[in-house]
């Protein structure tokens, strides 16, 4: 993990407290580069031995990667693919169970605690990639059905 957000390239340590598993996705904040989440891939439930063992899937930087924070929430254990911030603060991210989305406290680039699936008509897949478009609409790149397009809350 490298960023540039200080204008010239640097290795991003991560600390003991992100997972030692795949990293699935990063958004960067539209609106401040030092801002950036981590989705990581793979589970995280207690009975799972080894490094990343019992920690979560969402981690936060305001900082351009000097600290991280565990955001995770009461989103599912479910590896995570993608993650994505809107310009407006909320977070979407792609899962092994679909698409989450967790809205954003207004005024604040800190968001809610509580996730929500989205899209009601929506399969029960897995989800490579999101992206959060101007027309609104979030676009969900499944596994095996397609790309869908959500209308964000």
């Amino acid at each position: 993990l490298a960023t540039n957000a200080s204008g010239t390239w640097k290795a991003v340590t991560l600390p003991a407290t992100v997972p030692n598993r795949y990293i699935g996705g990063i958004g960067i904040d539209p609106n401040d580069a030092n801002h950036a989440y981590l989705a990581m891939n793979g589970f995280s439930r207690r009975f799972t031995e080894g490094p990343g063992a019992g920690v979560g899937h969402v981690f936060e930087t305001t900082n351009g990667g000097g600290s991280w924070t565990d955001v995770t929430g009461d989103l599912p254990d479910v590896p995570l693919s993608s993650i994505k911030e809107t310009a407006s603060g909320a977070l979407v991210v792609g899962s092994d169970l679909g698409v989450f989305y967790r809205g954003a406290v207004a005024g604040k680039k800190r968001t809610q605690p509580s996730w929500q699936r989205l899209g009601g008509n929506f399969p029960l897949t897995t989800v490579m990639d999101v992206e959060v478009a101007s027309d609104g609409n979030v676009y969900a790149a499944t596994h095996g059905r397609g790309i869908w397009s959500i209308p964000a809350p």
